[in-house]
C-alpha cells in the first residue's frame, strides 16, 4: 500500500467510526426502551395472576412464559444484541485506525531509509 492508499484507508475507517459512535447511544436507549417494556409488562402479568389466586411458585414462570411478555423479552435480547454489536465494531474501527497509522508510521520509516542517489 502506498502512503496515499493508507490515508484513504484511514480517512474512510474514521468516518465509519464517526457514523457508528453516533449511531450507538439509539440503540443503547432502544435496548433500554425495550427491556422496560419487558418489565412493565412482566409486572403486569405477575400482578393479574396474583389477583387471580394463582399460585406465588408458578407466577414468575407464567408472566414469562406469557406470548406478549416472552416477545417483548426477545425484543430486549435483540436490542442488546445489536446494541453490543455496535460497540464491538466501535472496537474494531479503532484498531483498524491503529494498524493504519502503525503501517502509515512504518512506511514513513520506510522512505526516510530509502537512499535517494541524487534521484528528484
Amino acid at each position: 500500500m502506498t502512503p496515499t492508499e493508507i490515508q484513504r484507508g484511514l480517512q474512510v475507517t474514521n468516518r465509519k467510526l464517526e457514523a457508528k459512535t453516533e449511531e450507538l447511544p439509539k440503540l443503547v436507549e432502544a435496548a433500554a426502551q425495550a427491556k422496560r417494556d419487558f418489565q412493565v409488562a412482566k409486572a403486569q402479568k405477575v400482578l393479574e395472576y396474583k389477583l387471580d389466586g394463582m399460585s406465588v411458585t408458578l407466577i414468575l414462570d407464567l408472566a414469562k412464559g406469557d406470548k406478549a411478555v416472552a416477545d417483548l423479552e426477545f425484543k430486549w435480547a435483540v436490542a442488546e444484541g445489536v446494541s453490543r454489536a455496535c460497540g464491538e465494531r466501535i472496537k474494531d474501527l479503532r484498531e483498524s485506525i491503529g494498524s493504519y497509522r502503525s503501517l502509515l508510521s512504518y512506511k514513513k520509516t520506510e522512505m526516510e531509509m530509502t537512499p535517494t542517489d541524487g534521484l528528484p
